[in-house]
């Protein structure tokens, strides 16, 4: 279940948690469907990590799916990532925030998608509901080093409401 605990939220503004629950409340006011859930929660994350992109991906059998890109990474929407040569595929299988501080120097990347987007750096929360691991929301910039626990905060929460939100949206169509 999605349980927050006040340590989850210890460095994140004042201003980030308004815009997170203004996001939250909007896809509850308006039910939103799952795509549109997705692409708001990746705007919101791309906006308040200061990234150039930010995309969620679906785990589809052995793949990682783009499903909702922002920024330099919605041309890459509907690209297929084999899960086992990539840092989402790890963040998947460790159920953890993942850093890559340096994509060069980072041997968990798929480096040719990062050329292919042109990233230094990379931000990497499971979205998960239940014990259910449905993929990753990631954030990128063209920088190294660009993200910081604060990121790693906000990134963890708007992960959270995209997969409790996709679960809702989910039982709503069944």
């Amino acid at each position: 279940m999605f349980e927050l605990q006040p340590d989850d939220i210890s460095l994140v503004s004042r201003g980030q948690l308004l815009a997170v629950i203004q996001a939250q409340a909007e896809i509850l006011i308006k039910g939103l469907n799952e795509q549109q859930v997705m692409d708001k929660m990746a705007l919101l994350a791309e906006e308040l990590t200061h990234a150039v992109s930010a995309v969620v991906e679906l785990i589809d059998g052995d793949d990682m799916v783009y499903q909702a890109a922002t920024g330099v990474a919605r041309q890459q929407l509907g690209m297929h990532i084999r899960a086992i040569n990539s840092l989402s595929g790890l963040c998947v299988r460790e159920n953890k925030v993942l850093n890559c501080e340096d994509v060069s120097q980072d041997p968990r990347v798929n480096k040719e998608a990062c050329d292919k987007i042109g990233i230094q750096s990379m931000l990497v929360c499971p979205l998960r509901f239940d014990g259910e691991l449905l993929g990753v929301l990631k954030v990128f910039s063209p920088h190294k080093y660009s993200f910081d626990d604060i990121d790693e905060q906000i990134l963890d929460l708007a992960a959270r409401i995209i997969a409790v939100s996709m679960h809702a949206a989910q039982l709503g169509e069944n």
